[in-house]
This record gives C-alpha cells, sequence and structure tokens, in this order.
C-alpha cells in the first residue's frame, strides 16, 4: 500500500494562464480529490490520508491562490472557475473520471463540480455547505472579508489572531449578537496558529475561493445534480442548519451526522460504493514556459522542493541556498532577475519551504545530503553554489573540496569568532512559545523587521544601529516572518549548526564574498586572502543585477 504523503507540482497551461498548482497524494485504489476549506491548504489533510489510504487513491491540491497554488488569472474568481480549474488539474494528471470528498468551502466546489461536469464526476460527498439569504450575503460582502495587508507595525498579525479566535465564538464572526453566538470551545492555541499561519501563505489570496463560496447559490443546483451525492454536516457544524434549505435530486442523499467521525465514515462509504478501481501513473511536472518552475525531488532525507528554469542538464547552472528560516519564497527579489538570463536552481533545505519538515538530527547533515542528492538528480556535474548568509549550512559539501563546484558565492556570509557565537545562541535564537493571544505572531515579526535595523537584531541599542539603507518592504517582511514560523523548531537547530560549523569551514574553491558596504561583517578579516569581493548594492531588488558581473 502507498501509504506515504508526498507533495507534487503540476503545471498548467490553460484558460487561466501558466500557473502551478501544489498537491498531497497519497493512497491506492479508487482515485478521489479531497478539496480543502476556505482560508486553509491541502495539508488540513493529512490526517484524513492517512485514514483513508487503503481506499483511495487521493489527491489533494491548494486551492488556487492558497498554499503553494498559483492564483487564477481572472478578475474576480468564482466556484465555477475553481471547478473549471480543478477540471484543468485532472486533465493535467490524466485522470478521466473520479470522486470528490469537500469541507465547507471544498464541499462547494465539489457541488460546482458534479453540476457543471457530471460526466468527469463518479461520485461526491459534502460536508458541509452554506445557503445565504440575500440579507445574510450582503452583511457577508460588506464585513466577512476584509482586505489582508501587512502593516508596518505586524497590526496585521494581531488582527488575523483575533480574526482566527472570533470565528469561534461568532458565525458569522463579524456579528456580535446572541443569535450569532455558539456554542464551541476556543481552539488550542496549535490549531489557531496553523489557521492563522493558513492565512498568512494566501495573503490577500484568501478572499478569492473564500468569497466565491458565498456568492454561489448552489441551492439552485443541488435539485439538478445526476451524480451520486451525499450531503451532510455534523450537528456540531453551524452549517448543519443548511441541510434544511436544500432541496435534493434523485441522485443526492440530505442528511445530517452526529458527529464530525460520522461524517466521514458516511462519506468513504458513499465513495467506495459509487467509485470505481483505477491505477494512475502521476506525470512529471512539466516546464513552465516563463519563469521558474517548482517541483519535488524525492531524496534520502524526503522531499525538497525545489525551483528551476531549464529542463535539461546544465553543465553549470547557479544553484542558491536560501538562508537558514527562509525558503525561494523569500529571496525571489534575487532569483527572479536571475532567472532571466541564468540557469537556476532555488533549493529549499530540509525543513523548510516546501521541502519535507520531519527531519533528523544532525539537521547539517540532512542540508548537505539533500542538496548532493538534488545535484544528482538532475543530473549536473559542475555548478556555481551560492549560499545566502550561512556558509556553514553547507559546510560538509564545501569541506569536502568538492570538485564540481566551480565558484562558489558568498552572500553576506556570517564569518564570526567563537564568542559572537555563544552570545547569539544565547540571545538571538528565542524559542517562541505559541501563545492564547497570539502574541508571538508579533514576537517573529520585530525580530526580523529589527533584523534589518540592528546588528545582530536582539542589539537594539546605539551601538547595533547598521548603517545601511533600511529594507521594510512589508511584502517581503511578511514573506520572510511566514517562513520563518513556517520552518518551525528547524531554524534554531539549523542555525547553532550552522554558526559551529562556520568557525571550521575549509574553502578551497574559488570564491567571492558579496556584502554591502557598510554591512557589519564586511569590515571583518575573511578566511582567506584570495576571495574575491563584491560590493552590493543598498537595495536588494539590484543584488541580481550586481551578480550578473561576475556569472
Amino acid at each position: 500500500m502507498n501509504n506515504k504523503i508526498k507533495t507534487k507540482f503540476q503545471t498548467i497551461g490553460g484558460k487561466f494562464g501558466e500557473r502551478q498548482v501544489r498537491y498531497l497524494t497519497s493512497g491506492s485504489g479508487p482515485v478521489i480529490f479531497l478539496l480543502h476549506q476556505s482560508p486553509k491548504s491541502a495539508d488540513e489533510y493529512k490526517p484524513l490520508m492517512k485514514l483513508w489510504s487503503n481506499d483511495f487513491c487521493m489527491i489533494a491540491p491548494d486551492t488556487p491562490g492558497f498554499g503553494s497554488s498559483d492564483p487564477l488569472e481572472s478578475e474576480k474568481v468564482t466556484i465555477e472557475e475553481i471547478a473549471e480549474a480543478t477540471i484543468e488539474l485532472a486533465d493535467a494528471l490524466g485522470i478521466d473520471r473520479f470522486g470528490l470528498y469537500g469541507f465547507h468551502t471544498g464541499a462547494i466546489i465539489s457541488i460546482a463540480l458534479a453540476h457543471k461536469f457530471s460526466n468527469r464526476i463518479e461520485a461526491v460527498s459534502c460536508n458541509g455547505v452554506l445557503v445565504l439569504t440575500d440579507d445574510e450575503l450582503e452583511k457577508i460582502r460588506a464585513e466577512y472579508l476584509p482586505p489582508f495587508e501587512p502593516r508596518w507595525d505586524g497590526g496585521h498579525l494581531s488582527w488575523l489572531w483575533s480574526r482566527m479566535r472570533e470565528q469561534l465564538v461568532f458565525f458569522p464572526w463579524h456579528e456580535r449578537t446572541k443569535v450569532a453566538r455558539m456554542k464551541f470551545s476556543i481552539s488550542d492555541p496549535l490549531i489557531l496558529h496553523e489557521n492563522a499561519v493558513d492565512v498568512m501563505r494566501a495573503g490577500d489570496n484568501y478572499r478569492s475561493a473564500y468569497g466565491a463560496a458565498f456568492e454561489y447559490r448552489l441551492e439552485n443546483f443541488v435539485p439538478e445534480l445526476k451524480v451520486p451525492a451525499l450531503i451532510t454536516a455534523g450537528e456540531w457544524d453551524p452549517l448543519c442548519k443548511c441541510l434544511e434549505d436544500l432541496t435534493p435530486s434523485r441522485s443526492t442523499v440530505i442528511e445530517s451526522s452526529k458527529d464530525q467521525d460520522q461524517a466521514l465514515e458516511k462519506s468513504r462509504a458513499h465513495l467506495l460504493k459509487h467509485s470505481k478501481n483505477k491505477s494512475i501513473v502521476f506525470p512529471e511536472c512539466a516546464m513552465k514556459n516563463n519563469g521558474l518552475t517548482r517541483s519535488v525531488i524525492e531524496t534520502s532525507v524526503g522531499d525538497i522542493c525545489i525551483q528551476k528554469n531549464f529542463d535539461q542538464t546544465d553543465e553549470n547552472p547557479l544553484v542558491i541556498i536560501p538562508p537558514i528560516g527562509g525558503s525561494s519564497k523569500t529571496i525571489k527579489y534575487l532569483s527572479n532577475g536571475l532567472s532571466k538570463e541564468q540557469k537556476l536552481i532555488v533549493i529549499d533545505l530540509p525543513g523548510h519551504g516546501e521541502s519535507v519538515k520531519d527531519i533528523k538530527e544532525p539537521i547539517l547533515d540532512c542540508f548537505n545530503q539533500a542538496v548532493s542528492d538534488v545535484i544528482d538528480d538532475q543530473r549536473i556535474k559542475y555548478f556555481t553554489l551560492a549560499i545566502i548568509n550561512h556558509p556553514g549550512s553547507l559546510s560538509q559539501l564545501i569541506n569536502e573540496k568538492n570538485a564540481r563546484i566551480n565558484h562558489l558565492i558568498l552572500i553576506e556570509p556570517w564569518f564570526v569568532d567563537r564568542m559572537f557565537i555563544e552570545e547569539y545562541i544565547e540571545k538571538g535564537l528565542p524559542d517562541i512559545k505559541k501563545e492564547w493571544h497570539g502574541g508571538h505572531l508579533n514576537q517573529y515579526w520585530y525580530m526580523v523587521r529589527d533584523s534589518k535595523l540592528f546588528w545582530p537584531w536582539y542589539n537594539t541599542v546605539i551601538d547595533g544601529i547598521m548603517d545601511l539603507k533600511p529594507q521594510l518592504d512589508e511584502t517581503q517582511l511578511q514573506d520572510e516572518v511566514t517562513e520563518l514560523i513556517r520552518s518551525e523548531s528547524n531554524w534554531i537547530s539549523a542555525m547553532i549548526g550552522s554558526l559551529n560549523a562556520s568557525v571550521n569551514i575549509e574553502i578551497d574553491v574559488k570564491t567571492t564574498v558579496c556584502y554591502r558596504e557598510n554591512h557589519p561583517l564586511s569590515q571583518l578579516p575573511h578566511k582567506k586572502n584570495n576571495f574575491s569581493k563584491l560590493q552590493l548594492d543598498d537595495e536588494i531588488r539590484n543584488w541580481s543585477e550586481n551578480l550578473k558581473t561576475i556569472l
């Protein structure tokens, strides 16, 4: 049985432009799609995928604009368009007919798929659907989905936490009345944290599918369904009452369930009854015509996400390693510019970005093995290696005097002494707890923001002020904060390992060290006098042009 949950990407060129979809897959048996609620991602289905792995071959895509799926090119996304986009994914994967399980927004998308593409859908199970009056819809439009825009002071994160908490108190969350009051316990901070991070990943795109679900008048389409359909909801679910407003078709069963477990078991039985066994071989992720293509490489330490802009083996591509706590998403300012002229691969280190999160210690062994495996998988003989901030992260690869590295580019590397390392480990790597009030999100925000203003980030006194042009673009900060949070405790372990490894690193390859003119570390003596030096622009968005001069 194929019980392992794997992350994959697929490139699609269709009605909504060229885009990539991230999806999870696991199990064997009839093919079913799992469509998630808003504003979540496919990750919410990992527990269910383990539960159903012996029953189905499951495909759980991130809805366009959520998780790591690209948004649709559309002025105003509709549920019908998301349904079309899902069919485009099925086409790209070579899947003709399949079943559907959807929860909340995912359930509404499932109904649209079953109604519009009945020839493609074998069966559908919907868990929790929404029916609104015209007055309720107007209030939703006015208040339910305000823009999510990063603020300089991190205030958007305080709002977000309160919003995630409030939706467990009132439905709709903005209706603070006795009628709207729900009987729910406030979720554990771990759950609230996961929900908040999913919105952070989506950004303002969180309003797309969420808003489209409210606009879709499914009560008009349920009576016309021809596909075997089960529409249910647990009695605990505030949407359970909406079942009373639906008129079933001849192929539709509408009934409540005692709880979530019963709703899931009914859904499993319904899909098994009406789905046929089939086999599927997942295709390779096709290359995009423009820009960088995301794909996942299976390595000895787990699935590793990469971005690249070439299909065939290249003799000397540029391999970029993002900083610890970051990912390919946080260095778009560099990779997007370089990819226009340079053969390029960006690797999300284990524990970061879309790469495997559950990794073993020592973490640096995983880093070095993963990068080595990716290079082997891509059949690259020689390459230029660029590491941002932390050369110790790949000290083993460098110390091996790897003859395959033609040129090592160190971008503002941390070459520091033992005293600094001991102090940084003590003060610079806080164990940030997930607090019930959500204040930990702002801790991350100010830690990242202060790192642009002070050296090191916790040294917020006059002597710590960096004589550099502040790089405080809120969108960039938001990406860095989100990816740092998503790396969980991996970034702390990796920082400790990398700092310690940097002391004994041996570099015996052509090396260029790159700094902004007044960066605090630019004045320190480097380990070898034969290092070439490159001055970086004060604006990080110009760094790609700087690097082109040495590539």
